[in-house]
């Protein structure tokens, strides 16, 4: 069983993700957070396999909570859910220990495939990201300031 918490400051889209995901028998949601902070106190307290984040949120943005995530707690993959297909962001994410990154306008399939193969250590990228690009972007923009998601996502 693969356990999971939902970070979006939409309510209505945490409950839709969940509600998608438990029809998945080897998925189950433990915690729905509101934004990055409130999602940073629940993988702390309930250390779940998977965190799945929005990108942009008030307060800790995805990206802030993913990097501190990932230095805090390792063991916990996280997966972007964003509506944004912008190379920037997608890269960002990626630098910051995602290993995911799922566009909103995908399959449910998208994500419950980008959730099992992250928790097999693969980086899963929704189509029509590709991992060359991303890594190519990353390469390029090596030492210059990275993307700073501002802004809540609408």
């Amino acid at each position: 069983m693969i356990s999971i918490i939902l970070a979006d400051d939409h309510k209505i889209v945490r409950q839709g993700v969940k509600a998608l995901l438990e029809s998945e028998p080897d998925l189950k949601i433990i915690g729905e957070a509101a934004d990055g902070r409130e999602a940073l106190d629940m993988v702390a307290k309930q250390r779940p396999d998977v965190l799945v984040t929005d990108l942009l949120m008030d307060g800790t943005n995805g990206i802030r909570a993913t990097r501190q995530i990932k230095k805090r707690f390792p063991d916990t993959t996280v997966i972007v859910l964003s509506m944004y297909a912008n190379v920037a962001y997608v890269a960002e994410a990626v630098r910051a220990g995602a290993s995911g990154y799922v566009l909103k306008g995908s399959d449910l399939a998208d994500l419950v495939h980008a959730i099992r193969n992250a928790r097999n250590g693969n980086l899963f990228l929704s189509a029509p990201l590709s991992e060359a690009a991303i890594n190519d972007y990353i390469a390029k923009t090596k030492g210059t300031a990275s993307a700073k998601p501002a802004g809540k996502e609408r």
